[in-house]
């Protein structure tokens, strides 16, 4: 779709869109000197939004961290990007309008709800994507269609009940030819539009198309992400569909996971689970849709039983591009280029005018050179210097041409040029043609895939020997020259954006009395048994590091000397119950010392420093208490 026509149909106010709360959210976020309070207060301004937000939140990070309970807290992890996704999923999950009378709109959301949460999974298992954000684009996978509901109502309306709709392919070619737009061209603009990493908006475009999920392209990581969300939305189907529909959806979705290296087992299991677990999730729809295990067990296909399906061309399938003049659809051109199982697109121009042009994948172009001289014409080299995934076959079709018209044709960027009419034999020829330029293109993709196999391997050693050298060998939590890192980089957000940030040095108690009596082996148990205790009494966002000894430091970000204050109470409280090793004996006491950015220190070593001087007074004041550095000064 041109992205003119996308800006008309935006000025209609038709397209799906936050409203209220939400488009302040958006407008929050999308503005530079926004705070995560001033965000946070906009939110929680909106009791019922608040509420849907969290669970969303929890279940977008639902294999990465303990949940969340307050905003404030989901917007630190998430990022303002994300919550502004949620946010807006949430809108159109609560629009009440509903113009288009066939539209299943429950189903809808039940079954995009599905896709979020089968796609996080399979991201979970596969990679490639952060989990929260596949759950989100999953969510989305499917706007297109509301948004062909909301700018077409009647349209849409009868194309829905048409006795072929169940075909989505059928179904992208009524739409395009139709409404403008299929659905999925829709869905991919609007993510565009909605500011999704361009990875997620090439996957939502291809995630319908036949050359991407029968493994006709090169092995990318937005194609490998396509499939996961055709894969996705097949078993969120399979939830809402009967046993007797379900047969032919399930064997596709095992075909596909096959391909993706999705076992049978953990289809299984994750089919299970959304049964499972269905009740919990639901409750952010206003209208739920019962669903049904997907993989329901398979009774085998009759012997002898007929098959119905399209004709595999012996070239397999093709993604082609034909270029031809309006209102003449490639006339005179072989019809079973489609019959054939070949994707044809018909345009006007091969240029897309958006950022992101899906006609790049196509593996042969077709241009009907009997237009007269202008945009077919002279599109040519362009199309030559665009960014395609592989360089395509470029075919000219028309009248008969002379030796200077022939070479005009090359010079213009063609790879052959045949007269017209053209026979299905000469077609076959350069076909032919196209499958060796796809079998040299598949030994270069594979030369290129193990060394960047190597490459990983290599990046991924190096990520683990950073790891091991930032870690504390010990307790597992970071060392001092990571904390030295992350303090500065914390103090340099804070300072920029006139944040909050407050740091506490603890100091274990009669630690080493405990060293020399019981010796460093229980020493060293007791340092874990109070590392694994302040894991559990810190915050999602608190940077824990043993920086020596018996020595730790917490780096709290957004965090004002009242909250510092009362995590420090917590955690001294929280060690009281602590119990040390039996030979120890006694309960975990520790001393903290609290400094923050109003403090009036200059840089974060001074700051360290104001720490470092709360607790020598906590230790000269009786040990086993709180001090914060202005209460240190006072005292000394």
């Amino acid at each position: 779709m041109d992205r003119r026509i996308f800006e008309q149909l935006r000025k209609t106010g038709r397209l799906p869109s936050p409203k209220g709360v939400s488009l302040e959210v958006a407008r929050l976020i999308d503005a530079q000197n926004t705070t995560s309070r001033d965000l946070a207060q906009v939110i929680q301004s909106d009791p019922a939004l608040t509420g849907k937000l969290l669970r969303l939140a929890n279940i977008a990070i639902h294999f990465e961290r303990r949940p969340v309970v307050a905003v404030g807290e989901a917007i630190l992890i998430l990022g303002f990007a994300q919550v502004k996704r949620l946010v807006l999923a949430l809108s159109l999950m609560s629009d009440p309008g509903r113009p288009c009378p066939t539209f299943p709109y429950a189903a809808f959301w039940t079954r995009s709800l599905l896709t979020g949460l089968v796609a996080q999974r399979l991201v979970k298992q596969l990679g490639m994507a952060p989990v929260d954000e596949m759950f989100t684009v999953g969510l989305l996978s499917q706007v297109g269609r509301l948004a062909l509901a909301s700018l077409h109502p009647q349209d849409y309306a009868a194309l829905l009940v048409a006795p072929e709709a169940a075909d989505p392919h059928w179904l992208r070619q009524q739409e395009h030819g139709q409404l403008g737009a299929d659905h999925d061209e829709l869905t991919a603009i609007m993510l565009e539009d909605w500011g999704l990493p361009q990875i997620y908006v090439e996957a939502a475009y291809f995630q319908e198309s036949k050359i991407a999920l029968g493994g006709g392209l090169p092995v990318e990581r937005h194609v490998l992400v396509a499939q996961m969300l055709h894969l996705a939305d097949l078993v969120s189907g399979l939830c809402l569909s009967s046993p007797a529909a379900g047969r032919e959806g399930q064997e596709e979705a095992l075909a596909l996971a096959g391909r993706l290296g999705v076992s049978r087992e953990s289809l299984f299991a994750l089919g299970e689970e959304l049964l499972r677990h269905w009740g919990e999730w639901s409750g952010l729809l206003q209208e739920v849709v019962p669903i049904v295990a997907p993989f329901a067990p398979m009774v085998p296909a009759a012997a002898g039983a007929d098959t119905v399906g399209p004709a595999k061309s012996i070239f397999g399938n093709m993604a082609i591009l034909l270029v031809a003049a309006p209102g003449k659809g490639g006339d005179g051109f072989p019809e079973g280029l489609i019959r054939h199982g070949h994707e044809v697109l018909v345009v006007e121009s091969p240029l897309g005018a958006t950022s992101f042009d899906p006609l790049r994948l196509a593996q042969m172009v077709i241009v009907d050179w009997r237009l007269p001289d202008g945009p077919c014409r002279n599109d040519c080299a362009a199309l030559r210097a665009a960014s395609w995934a592989e360089p395509p076959y470029v075919l000219g079709v028309g009248p008969a041409l002379d030796e200077v018209q022939l070479l005009a044709a090359f010079q213009a960027g063609l790879d052959a040029y045949e007269a017209a009419p053209l026979s299905s034999q000469v077609l076959d020829a350069h076909l032919q043609v196209v499958l060796r330029l796809q079998e040299t293109q598949r030994t270069r993709q594979r030369k290129w895939q193990k060394l960047h196999s190597f490459a990983a391997s290599l990046a991924h050693s190096n990520r683990e020997l950073r790891q091991a050298a930032l870690t504390d060998s010990l307790t597992g939590l970071r060392n001092r020259r990571y904390a030295v890192e992350r303090l500065q980089q914390e103090w340099a957000v804070a300072e920029r954006h006139g944040g909050n940030l407050a740091v506490m040095l603890l100091d274990l108690d009669q630690f080493k009395e405990i060293n020399d009596d019981h010796g460093h082996e229980l020493g060293d148990e007791v340092l874990c048994q109070f590392s694994m205790a302040l894991r559990g009494l810190a915050r999602q966002q608190d940077v824990l590091c043993r920086i020596g000894g018996d020595e730790f430091l917490v780096i709290c970000p957004e965090t004002p000397p009242a909250g510092a204050r009362a995590l420090g109470e917590r955690i001294c409280q929280g060690m009281d119950t602590v119990p040390l090793p039996a030979a120890a004996q006694g309960r975990l006491h520790v001393s903290v010392g609290i400094a923050s950015l109003q403090d009036g220190v200059r840089d974060a070593e001074a700051l360290l420093r104001a720490a470092d001087h709360a607790l020598y007074a906590a230790k000269q004041g009786g040990r086993n208490q709180v001090v914060v550095y202005a209460q240190a000064g006072a005292q000394g």
